[in-house]
Order: structure tokens, then sequence, then C-alpha cells
């Protein structure tokens, strides 16, 4: 599927900006984790890996063949010389802090000129929040014409300002459909023909015992694994779903396939399901309730529900049992994941950090993440252990509260970051079925990878750090409630840890990552120790940033920092604080526009410096409220004011994804079912609440180049908004 992908780079520059391809990728890779994607010498990334094996001759190497993935033909192009002529971006992959934006096509494209329309618009006054948009045509569907709206208001991001916007009446209803998810799992072909055959193989167990097959399905969805067993042969089938919208859709699926009649379809909870709802207990349980934590989703407290009321006590399960793995890693980039890391401007000067935000107790949520796509940045400390077993098919097996006690055999010296976890399905009662979501470097050689965006590995942080030195043994201590895990190497504890220092809730993973990656860091520490004299009065506008903190400990005279988030400036405020800059950095508890000379000691700017970073905004150009923050104080900056970044430049090239466009692409027929209700569903529901950009992690999806990057726009931040002209343009991507 053709996709384009937009990137966004702040140039740290106070000189004018050519954009020019040379210009923008030299060095890049140092700025925000950009890759030189016109760099294509296979000589050259020969030697890069040779590098890396060099200096990383501890750490575990993940390596596979894309071969080994599932490919889905129904979606992919029918372009056969694309992966021989375009360019393979997975070698030159993006780390972690880059930030991407794909933009759906309305076609799927050969290899000719590809024509994408432009409208930019900046406005002080009234700037659009789509950045970008690609007009459809007309293809407004007529019943657009007919849909109930509302004016809505919410804060515009990028100004900062509360707008009103017109939404559909039912917005919100509409995009928890749209973000159902149900669309990717139906595109894993592992995951349904393994159902399936699990199903088949209970129902013969069942008939085998001579018994009449009655069968609960769960969270039925699309109706998909109801249809299953009724065409397998079951007496009867009861689905139930409590999502009243795919109810609706369940119905209709179901007599799309002429099981209208044969499957029971109870459109509520199945803990509100009663019995005189289905008549008799039933004797076989299908279900699929799992989350990447398997037990995320309530599957507990269902299956003990249903084992108690709705079930036979002899009855058969699929899947029957959960099996969940850990295995203990060493690794610096989930340790930034995790903490604040100190910052070391010069051998004698550092930014200090408070202890208890270097490295965390706890977060309230998993860190789930396409872990293969971490290869080389892992160093693997022991085998797989396994920590849990999950019986779903016995009444009254499974524990709200459990924890258990391991010993573990290190494989090699190192330091335990982390804990990758995993689980496995056991699909059948005879054991011979195995539906595993474990990472590439545990499956055979050869064996075909699943992708997955809905179960994936999640990395789980203990509070406390420890070594491990090879052979020797160490302790893993797992624990998990109703809904959650953790896991500790050392004093256990039977509550779950939650973080007390306030990093995890004033700060994503992400972000944490993007404030210790050390190359974006170099760049910021370069760019002030040029341009801050003992005279220097600064001002900082971001949320979270250390840059107050950067500037005043190089030699600023007088800074001040805009922080519009609450629980990012608590933070920011104790380490300034910690590093006795209370005399050198004010904190300005006022929006941009109410500030007045009094607030900056009658002090006039001389250097403005943003990362630009706001909680607040959901797309990368939603940062640029930094310009729109400056904008309201140009009265207060003096005439030689130098503005940190300079500008900004936006590039867009043509990519194919190998996966991610699944989460997208229509499902059609699966396992010989027809499920385009649900696409209708799905499409109609993505219309109102989708909007035609979408941010993702792009780093964790392989993908391939199609065409070479091309600017988009240029923003020069020393100019006032308002006189930055408006773009209306359409540049032709020519694929190769």
């Amino acid at each position: 599927m053709m996709m384009m992908m937009i990137i966004m780079t702040m140039m740290m520059t106070t000189n004018d900006y050519d954009v020019d391809d040379d210009d923008f990728y030299e060095g890049n890779d140092d700025v925000d984790g950009y890759y030189d994607y016109n760099d294509h010498d296979d000589d050259e990334d020969d030697d890069d890996d040779d590098d890396d094996d060099d200096d990383d001759d501890d750490y575990y190497d993940v390596d596979y063949d894309d071969d080994d993935y599932e490919d889905n033909d129904d979606a992919a192009t029918d372009d056969d010389d694309a992966d021989d002529n375009g360019v393979n971006i997975k070698n030159y992959q993006a780390k972690p802090t880059s930030r991407f934006i794909t933009v759906s096509l309305p076609a799927v494209f050969k290899k000719t000129d590809l024509k994408f329309s432009r409208y930019l618009y900046w406005f002080c006054q009234r700037p659009l929040t789509t950045f970008c948009k690609v007009p459809t045509h007309g293809m407004a569907s007529e019943k657009e014409n007919t849909q109930k709206h509302v004016f809505v208001s919410h804060t515009n991001p990028v100004t900062g300002k509360m707008d009103w916007i017109i939404q559909d009446e039912n917005y919100d209803y509409v995009q928890e459909i749209a973000r159902s998810g149900y669309g990717d799992m139906l595109h894993d072909t592992d995951r349904n023909q393994k159902y399936y055959k699990a199903i088949r193989q209970a129902i013969k167990l069942l008939r085998e015992r001579n018994k009449k097959v009655k069968v609960l399905d769960i969270g039925t969805g699309t109706g998909l694994l109801s249809m299953m067993a009724a065409e397998s042969g079951a007496d009867t089938v009861t689905a139930c779903e409590a999502f009243s919208p795919m109810a609706k859709c369940a119905k209709k699926v179901l007599d799309a396939n002429k099981f209208g009649s044969k499957v029971k379809l109870i459109p509520k909870r199945s803990t509100s399901v009663m019995l005189d709802d289905m008549k008799e207990r039933a004797n076989l349980l299908v279900t699929e309730l799992f989350d990447t934590e398997l037990i995320g989703e309530g599957a507990i407290s269902s299956y003990t529900d249903a084992h108690q009321r709705l079930m036979e006590e002899d009855c058969v399960a699929v899947p029957t049992t959960g099996i969940m793995y850990v295995q203990a890693v060493q690794s610096d980039l989930l340790s930034c994941w995790n903490g604040i890391q100190p910052v070391h401007l010069t051998d004698e000067i550092s930014v200090d950090i408070e202890p208890k935000l270097i490295r965390c107790s706890g977060s309230p949520s998993l860190h789930d993440l396409q872990v293969d796509e971490l290869a080389g940045k892992l160093k693997l400390l022991s085998a797989p252990i396994e920590v849990f077993r999950f019986d779903f098919s016995r009444r009254n097996a499974l524990k709200k509260n459990e924890e258990s006690h391991v010993e573990a055999m290190a494989v090699q010296d190192g330091r335990i970051d982390a804990f990758v976890m995993w689980w496995d399905l056991i699909m059948d009662p005879q054991g011979e079925i195995t539906l595993s979501c474990a990472p590439s470097w545990i499956r055979r050689k050869g064996e075909i990878i699943p992708w997955r965006d809905h179960w994936m590995q999640a990395m789980y942080y203990p509070s406390r750090l420890k070594s491990v030195h090879k052979d020797n043994m160490f302790d893993v201590f797992s624990h998990h409630d109703e809904y959650s895990l953790w896991f500790e190497t050392e004093h256990p504890v039977n509550q779950r840890p939650i973080s007390t220092d306030g990093v995890h809730v004033a700060f994503s993973r992400t972000r944490l990552g993007q404030i210790n990656n050390k190359e974006r860091r170099q760049v910021y520490i370069d760019a002030i120790k040029e341009h801050v004299t003992k005279d220097s009065v600064c001002l900082v506008v971001s949320d979270g940033s250390l840059l107050p903190l950067m500037a005043a400990k190089l030699g600023a005279k007088q800074v001040f920092y805009i922080d519009m988030n609450q629980s990012c400036c608590r933070i920011i405020e104790d380490q300034i604080k910690h590093n006795g800059l209370e005399d050198k950095v004010c904190i300005l508890d006022k929006r941009p526009e109410d500030i007045i000379s009094e607030d900056l000691y009658n002090l006039k700017i001389d250097l403005v410096l943003a990362e630009p970073f706001f909680q607040a905004a959901h797309l990368p150009w939603e940062h640029l409220y930094f310009w729109y923050a400056l904008n309201s104080l140009r009265s207060q900056l003096s005439p030689n004011i130098k503005i940190l970044p300079t500008n900004m430049t936006v590039k867009a090239m043509g990519v194919e994804f190998r996966d991610l466009h699944k989460i997208r692409a229509p499902v059609g027929i699966c396992e010989g079912f027809d499920i385009s209700e649900f696409d209708k569903l799905i499409e109609n529901s993505s219309e109102t609440a989708d909007e035609e950009i979408e941010p993702h992690s792009l780093w964790e999806y392989p993908c391939q180049a199609l065409t070479s990057p091309v600017p988009l726009a240029f923003l020069d931040f020393c100019q006032a908004v308002e006189n930055t002209p408006k773009l209306h343009q359409t540049t032709e991507l020519e694929c190769f």
C-alpha cells in the first residue's frame, strides 16, 4: 500500500537555510535521530555492520529475513518491481526519537509521477490544525449530508487558544469504533487459522465423548469465531457482544454468511448474560479476550464468571492455557525510556538530576512496542523464563492475585534494566496448537513470523537495578492482579508499584527517550555554547525541558522559562532547586500573551530557546505553538534577538510499508467468511472520526522508499507568523 511519510525536522541554525536535499541530509543522523535515506551504498552498510559487531560483541545479534514475515497479498501493490527498484529503508531505519507522519493516499500507485496537493495555512488569528490535506475530490458519502453536527470548543494546540470546531454529535462513539483495532486482528492469519483448527479439534473431542456441542463465544466482535464453530458442526452457538455497534455489525455479518439462524447473538456483557438467555449451560468456551498483557482486558473475571454460571464443569476451552514468559535484558536505550539522565555539558559542568528521577520506581502502565525492531539494542541476560500459567479450561483455576518466584541463570554478565514479556496460547486440549507472541530471536530459523500490532511484546522495568554474572543464579519475582503485571529482581511486593516521583505522569516513555537522546542533546549543547554569553538574557519556551538549566549552567545572565504543563513544570522546578539555580532561572507562571516587562525584570530577551515540545501537541507541527508564543512576546525581544531553532523544513517521501497498512486495510474474506459488513462499519466510522494524517513511531514499522524526499515547506521562525504567506501548490514525487 502506498502511503505518504511526512518528516519534520528543526534546523538549529541562525543562518539563512537553503532547502537543498544534500544540505538537509548531511549530518542529519545526529538531529532527532534521522538517517540519511539518500545514502544507499551497500559497501558502506557492510562497514557499518562490521563496526557494530566490533562494538557490541556481547549483544545478541537479532537477524532475520523479511521472507520470514507473513505477507498480505490482497493489500499489497501489484508492482512487482517495487522491491527491486525501491530503497529498503529498513537498513536506514529511524531511531526511536524520530518524528514521522503517514498520510494515506486514496489509491495504489504504480511507477509514475505522484502528485501531492498541499494546503499549508499559517494565520496568527485562525490556523488550521490540519497541516496537510489530501483532497478526496467529492468522495463524501450521501450520509454525511444527513448527519447531525454540533459546535465543540477545544484548545488549539498550535495557538494555545480556544477554537470552535464542527463535529459529529456522536464523534466519541464513532471514534471508539474506528479505533477498535478489530481489523488489525482479522488480518492476523496465524491467529485466525489456529483458532479455526483448535475449534475443530475441540468439537471433535466433544463428539468423541458423545456430547452435544454447545458453544459460548464471549466478546464475539465480528462473529468470526462463532461462524467457525457453526461451520465446524457445533449444535448450538451463543455469542455475546457488549459493544452495541459491534453487536449490530456481527448480526449483519452472520446474516450475510447464512449463520443468522445458527448463532444466537446476545448484545450483553458475558457477566450480564443469564442462563435463561442461553437455555442451558455450554460445554465449549471460545474467547479472544486478550491484550498485550494477556489479562489486561478483564480475562480473569470473565472466565471465572463464565465457568461458574454459564459453563458445564467438564467443559472444553479454546484457548485452553496461557503461558507467560519474561527474559532479562540490558539496554542503554531502555534505560533512557525509564527516567531522566543527567546532562554533561563540559568536563566540569553538568545538569544534575535528582537520583529518584534517574531510575524511577515504577510506571502505572506497561511499555508495549515492536521489540524486534530493537535489534542490536538489547543484551540478553537469560533464557526465556516461564513465570505464569493461566488455565482457561477449569472452574476456579484463575487467581485475581498471584505471585511466583523463579531462580534463573545468567547467560552473560550484565545489568538487568528490564524484562521483555510475551505469552503463548495453547489452543487445544491436546496441546498440539500453539499461538505464540515470542520475539523473532526465540523462533526457529525459517519460521513464519506473523506481524501483530494488537499483541506485542512488553517491557517491564524493575524498581531496582541488579547486576548479574554469567552462570550465576538470580531471582525473578513476578506478580499480577486482575488486570496488570509487574516484575522485580528483589524485595518482592504484593502491590503494584506506582511512580511516586511524577515522572511517568508528566512524561511519556517516548518523551523520556527524546530528552535523554545523546545526539539530540549535543545539538542543543553546541548551539547554546555558541550563542550564550555572560550577558545573555534567555527565554525558553517548551514543556518539561532541561534547556533552561543547560543555558543557566553554561553562563547565561538570566533565564526565563515558560512551561504550559503543570506536571512537567513541577519536575523542572525541582531540578532547578536541586542544581541551585533559583536565582538564575525564573519560571513564568503566565501565558505568553499575558507577560509584561515587569515579569522579565524589565530586561529584553536576546536569545530564545525551544526544543520545541508541548504536551498538548498530537501531531509534530502542533509543537509550533512555540512560534505563536514567540509572536505574542515580540515587544519583549531585543533588536538583536537570536532564535533557536531558527527555522523548520518539512519534507515528504512516498513509502511502502511492509505491515503498517494492515491497520487500515479492509478485511473482505477471512478464513472463507465474508467480513465486508465490518469493513463498511470501520470505513464509515473512520470517515467521521479519523484525520487524514496520523502519527506513528515509524521506527517500529519497516518500510521501503518509493520516491526521493522532497521539501514541502520552509518556515522562518525569525519572521512573524502573520508575515508568512499561505502556501497552496502541488508537488510531484517521482517514483523510482
